[in-house]
């Protein structure tokens, strides 16, 4: 197997829905509580990017399994039939990947606390629902909201869970689900943009995806609300003291999402996913310089 073809296998450009939440739970672990620790940060990214790796692995694994025609298996968006990739190196990929992700976990959790521990059982049992189970998420519409909350949500609580340790409460897990509401919201936005571009795919393979239930039509419109609804949250943050008003610097990112939004609507085809991995990496950015400003200023 190629670097090109390992990269396409585990999805490495889909690793900056994982950067994103990282960042801001750090700073925001920066600004509300004034702790952050380098190494424990560090050990939980590679942990994280890992376990993305697994969910993806294993996402295309069981596609490929699952698949009920030759020609799917071996079109252009499944990387183990187009790439040549054989059953023995898909499993190593992801025994390597998931034991990274398995040991530097414990670690941490053995560093941290039991919180961290529930956490990442949670985010496994979620990787391995996505699309190993007889009913997996990524065929129902529940697999956007999966993973824009563990995407989003668990890996910002987390990220700021491991800087405080051993802190940890219900105001805590509650403030983290207002403050990163347009992170996940917007992680929840690239599955979408990802099942609506294999709307034709999903339909002839069986997968009744959140685009399914809405029809391509409907999907295409409300892909556009999620955006709106992460802004609205964001407001909401910042107006309960959750988030520092220079958090609404994201909110010069509306005009280049949008922009990125209706470019998508135009043509809602796969080749345009990537779409919404700008959007979440340009309101991102944007929202972690509005919080880096606060942190100098506070």
């Amino acid at each position: 197997m190629s670097i090109k073809t390992w990269l396409k296998f585990v999805e490495a450009q889909s690793l900056v829905a994982s950067v994103l939440p990282l960042v801001l739970g750090n700073l925001y672990a920066a600004i509300t509580y004034q702790e952050f620790h380098t190494g424990f940060a560090i050990v939980f990214a590679i942990v994280v990017f890992a376990l993305q790796m697994v969910a993806n692995v294993w996402n295309n694994i069981q596609d490929f399994k699952s698949a009920t025609s030759e020609e799917w298996k071996n079109g252009v968006n499944n990387i183990i039939g187009n790439g040549g990739i054989s059953q023995r190196q898909g499993w190593t990929t992801l025994l390597i990947l998931a034991l990274i992700a398995a040991v530097g976990g414990l670690w941490l959790a053995v560093q941290t606390g039991w919180p961290l521990l529930i956490m990442g059982l949670i985010g496994f049992w979620v990787v391995y629902w996505y699309a190993g189970t007889p009913l997996p998420l990524s065929r129902t519409p529940f697999g956007e909201l999966a993973s824009g909350l563990t995407m989003g949500y668990l890996i910002f609580l987390s990220a700021t869970y491991v800087n405080i340790a051993p802190t940890f409460n219900g105001e805590l897990v509650f403030k983290a689900i207002v403050a990163s509401a347009i992170a996940w919201f917007a992680i929840g936005d690239i599955m979408f943009a990802n099942n609506i571009g294999d709307y034709d795919e999903d339909v002839a393979e069986g997968r009744h995806t959140l685009a399914w239930y809405l029809g391509k039509d409907r999907a295409v419109k409300a892909f556009g609300w999620v955006y709106m609804a992460g802004y609205l949250m964001l407001i909401i943050a910042v107006i309960f003291g959750i988030l520092p008003w220079l958090s609404l610097v994201a909110l010069v990112s509306l005009p280049m999402v949008m922009k990125n939004v209706k470019a998508f609507q135009a043509k809602p085809i796969k080749p345009n996913f990537p779409y919404a991995i700008k959007n979440a990496v340009i309101i991102s950015l944007t929202l972690a310089i509005g919080l880096i400003l606060a942190l100098i200023f506070n």
